[in-house]
């Protein structure tokens, strides 16, 4: 596509639920940021683990707050942070 302004955008069907509870929990002007850094978390992972990762998910055999024993970093224990 030529357009320069054009951006790819993910569109999902959600539940009222859902929905509502992500009016209600995420601040307004977050959501993109947010769901932007699960994304690149998604991609990284599928790269690392492929369909592994995938089938964990997919099955609620890990979930979100799992990722987080994958392999993150725990910046406040860096001492080349900047923080003291």
């Amino acid at each position: 596509m030529d357009d320069k302004s054009y951006r790819p955008r993910l569109s999902i069907e959600l539940t009222e639920e859902q929905q509502v509870k992500l009016l209600r929990l995420i601040p307004w002007g977050v959501k993109n940021k947010l769901f932007s850094i699960i994304v690149d978390d998604v991609i990284r992972l599928m790269e690392k683990h492929g369909q592994q990762f995938l089938a964990a998910v997919l099955t609620k055999n890990i979930q979100l707050e799992d990722w987080v024993s994958l392999e993150v970093k725990d910046e406040s224990k860096n001492p080349d942070s900047g923080t003291s």
